[in-house]
């Protein structure tokens, strides 16, 4: 039996590491704080039930489709300019949610808020790619994960705490000075910015390519269903008469927390498809006891059941599409692999060369992903 012993260069926990990681986990507990409370401000506004998913859909679709467009800039530009720049309207955005009253209005903000928001995660998931050893880039995504993670188990019930107690106005301001920190965390970020191309014209049409789409349709059905968690877990709750009304998503992201820190190395050691596939099925099942929950314990199984598959599925499926992923252009992961940025397409630029190594290859070609972990 050998025994892989870990050189320098496989270290993993670095200070560039905590900084991105850090940067993550406040740019998921702000949008964390923001989405499971705005359909409670929308209903404060007079809205319907229906139209209060409407911003999470405006945000979501905008997100998805600007994705491929983002990481491609992002790759040309450099990503850690992409963050930073990214950063900045954030602070915009979180005041103008708090001084709109027209729904429409707050929903072409929400689109184009969800628009830079997929900037932000293909930036810095491209950059922490870049840092993570290849031989534990399983586990290393599956602790750059857990930023996202661990924001999403705190952040609903602290909006909705500050929404509750302080009022809309209130949380729109905390949102605001958690943006200008991500933007000056972006500016301290030690990070070689090193453009792609950066003398060659911008072509989106390099963030297309079908095999590349193909490939992420199999995130696509999580990703519908993790947005429509988000959306309305909360009102849910509240309609089912089970509290605290953030319970599923706070269960569910401390289920995501146990099982990767208890099972981050295995796609390393075993293969991502073994745990890929298994941990794809744990998700219409989480669904269905959802369907029958009407109590607490009901509604946290389900969520414990879906944060143990989703926990599984990103350093996995991130693993698996990295393998196949020219370095130069890898920021898809936080599209195409992070099923928290509720992304449906692939991200950056795509396209399709001959394979260099058999474990690079898709079918009989080999896909390059990228752009610029959700």
């Amino acid at each position: 039996m050998t025994v892989r012993v870990d050189s320098p260069s496989d270290t993993l926990f670095t200070a560039r590491f905590a900084g991105l990681w850090t940067f993550a986990f406040v740019a998921f507990f702000s949008a964390f704080q923001l989405l499971p409370v705005i359909p409670f401000r929308i209903l404060q506004l007079h809205g319907s039930t229906a139209q209060a998913g409407w911003f999470l859909a405006a945000y979501t679709f905008a997100s998805a489709f600007a994705a491929p467009v983002m990481g491609t800039i992002a790759d040309h530009v450099g990503r850690r300019r992409a963050l930073i720049i990214a950063s900045i309207p954030f602070i915009a955005f979180s005041l103008a949610y708090g001084a709109i009253t027209y729904l429409p209005l707050l929903l072409a903000v929400g689109a184009i808020h969800g628009s830079i928001w997929s900037a932000i995660l293909a930036s810095s998931s491209a950059i922490m790619s870049e840092m993570i050893p290849e031989s534990r880039r399983a586990q290393g995504m599956a602790y750059w994960g857990l930023a996202s993670t661990s924001a999403v188990t705190i952040a609903p019930a602290v909006g909705l705490w500050v929404f509750h107690f302080g009022g809309w106005m209130t949380l729109c301001v905390e949102l605001a000075v958690l943006s200008a920190l991500m933007a000056i965390g972006g500016v301290l970020l030690r990070v070689v910015d090193t453009p792609r191309n950066a003398h060659t014209t911008l072509s989106i049409g390099e963030a297309w390519d079908w095999k590349v789409t193909r490939t992420a349709l199999s995130m696509t059905m999580i990703a519908f269903g993790y947005g429509g968690i988000t959306s309305y877990s909360a009102i849910y709750a509240i309609e089912r008469h089970v509290t605290p009304a953030s319970i599923y998503l706070t269960t569910m992201a401390a289920s995501m927390i146990v099982v990767r820190l208890a099972t981050a190395h295995l796609a390393d050691r075993f293969g991502p498809l073994r745990i890929l596939y298994p941990a794809f099925s744990l998700v219409p099942v989480a669904f269905a006891v959802l369907v029958f929950a009407h109590t607490r314990w009901q509604t946290m199984l389900s969520a414990f059941i879906f944060g143990a598959g989703f926990g599984w599925v990103y350093p996995a499926f991130v693993t698996f599409m990295l393998n196949k992923t020219d370095p130069v252009a890898n920021g898809f992961v936080s599209s195409l692999a992070r099923p928290d940025s509720r992304a449906l397409f692939p991200r950056g630029s795509c396209r399709v060369r001959e394979p260099t190594a058999p474990r690079s290859s898709m079918g009989q070609k080999k896909t390059t992903l990228g752009g610029g972990a959700r």
